[in-house]
């Protein structure tokens, strides 16, 4: 299983290949349903769910610096991923391998996953749109969700 280097310019964060394409799954999910078909945030929430596919093994094509280059990209994110946060820890401490499955992505799930670990992913996510990550792909951080 691959990394992603997941970046807003220079300054992002190293993040498991499936653990990213789970979590952008499952943020995908909680992107406000557009008003109109072709909007932003029908843009976002397609290139997310693309990218949760589970087709790409060490480079996940989240373009967060592009979602977030507007006052409305950037509320639209933030939302998203607030939401799947108050619901991921409202959740049980681990979410079942097999329901897992049942979101489309390609691949299985074979066991359990730590819901602690998506709210890692998701943290790190909202530290990244609010400027507060300074490590760059060179950086030896540990992974979220690790």
């Amino acid at each position: 299983m691959g990394t992603t280097f997941v970046s807003v310019g220079e300054n992002g964060f190293w993040v498991r290949d499936g653990l990213l394409e789970l979590w952008l799954r499952l943020a995908s999910l909680h992107i406000e349903d557009p008003l109109e078909s072709g909007g932003l945030a029908t843009k976002i929430r397609d290139q997310w769910l693309i990218a949760s596919r589970g087709y790409f093994n060490g480079h996940v094509p989240i373009a967060i610096g592009e979602d977030i280059s507007t006052a409305e990209g950037k509320q639209l994110v933030r939302d998203a991923i607030q939401s799947l946060q108050q619901r991921l820890k409202a959740a049980p401490a681990s979410l079942g391998g097999a329901a897992l499955n049942l979101l489309g992505m390609e691949g299985q799930f074979g066991s359990d996953i730590e819901t602690l670990r998506l709210i890692e992913v998701g943290q790190a996510f909202l530290d990244l749109v609010d400027g507060k990550v300074q490590t760059t792909a060179k950086d030896d951080a540990r992974m979220p969700g690790d």
